[in-house]
């Protein structure tokens, strides 16, 4: 059966096994690494155990290699993977009974068409073709990161968490590798894909640039939400920026699970209501043709 997340949990265990082999002290040969790549040392071995690196990733362990911090940043990429892969668990939770309920109804339609005829089945392919059309043209536009979609009612509070966490997780982990705050920054803009949120971010390097602080930078453009610039304000003047990163990266990510999870409990009334209706029309055709035949 398909587990969800495997693939980052698989990640995880790989870049924990290879941070324990280097702990131990093995020589690089017997890992598989090629010392002549240099800095690339860490990213070669990484894609030898079937990880597939995310760019941010990449540079980590680029720098990590260079400062001799190999071990830990491996080990903070498997911590990182293990919260992505809890966090797709917790929203497939929230998402199951609904999609489940959604992938009866075609199975019911066709089950009882020889009793009910096929003005159900029409109409639930009716009402199946609305919903893919507004998930495909849902989907595009997030595809395209179009700023439209703040603005929508249930997709606009949703997107509002998730589209931070993406740059969060980049910047936590870049800076922690000891890439300067100005370098990271820029780095992690590139994982970000709602537009609106570019923009800003990218107004907020500009100032890093000129010499800004992170926090000043942040709240000139606005460009996270004010929960999130307060962490990163307060971690930033004691000196403890790293850890606010990865504080405000895990309170992002336990919102937005919130959230998803509450959006899929509304999603799942919905179909729940729809499975009811769908079951009352069935009901309804099927005695009135019973009746109809009975007087016939």
């Amino acid at each position: 059966m398909f587990k969800l997340g495997a693939s980052d949990e698989n990640a995880a265990l790989a870049f924990d096994d290879l941070a324990s082999a280097l702990d131990a002290g093995l020589p690089l040969d017997s890992l598989g690494g090629n010392a002549s790549l240099g800095d690339q040392v860490l990213v070669d071995l990484s894609r030898q155990r079937g990880i597939t690196l995310r760019p941010s990733e990449q540079a980590v362990l680029e720098a990590a290699w260079k400062s001799g911090n190999a071990t830990a940043a491996l080990r903070s990429r498997a911590e990182d993977r293990r919260r992505r892969a809890e966090f797709h668990r917790e929203v497939w939770a929230g998402l199951r009974y609904p999609l489940l309920l959604l992938g009866m109804m075609p199975i019911v339609a066709a089950a009882t068409y020889s009793l009910v005829g096929p003005n159900f089945s029409i109409g639930l392919g009716i009402v199946y073709f609305a919903i893919a059309a507004i998930v495909f043209l849902l989907v595009r536009k997030i595809g395209r990161g179009d700023a439209s979609l703040e603005r929508y009612p249930i997709i606009g509070p949703l997107l509002d968490e998730i589209r931070e966490l993406p740059y969060l997780e980049s910047l936590h982990s870049l800076y922690g590798a000891g890439i300067p705050i100005v370098d990271a920054h820029r780095k992690a803009i590139a994982t970000v894909r709602m537009h609106g949120l570019q923009e800003r971010l990218i107004m907020a390097q500009k100032l890093l640039e000129d010499g800004a602080p992170l926090r000043e930078a942040l709240q000139t453009s606005t460009s996270l939400c004010p929960e999130t610039r307060s962490l990163l304000a307060t971690g930033e003047e004691s000196g403890q920026l790293e850890d606010a990163l990865k504080r405000a990266l895990i309170r992002r990510q336990e919102i937005a699970s919130r959230k998803l999870n509450l959006a899929a409990q509304r999603l799942g009334q919905a179909a729940y209501m729809l499975a009811v209706a769908g079951a009352i029309i069935i009901i309804f055709q099927f005695y009135s043709g019973y009746i109809a035949m009975l007087h016939g």
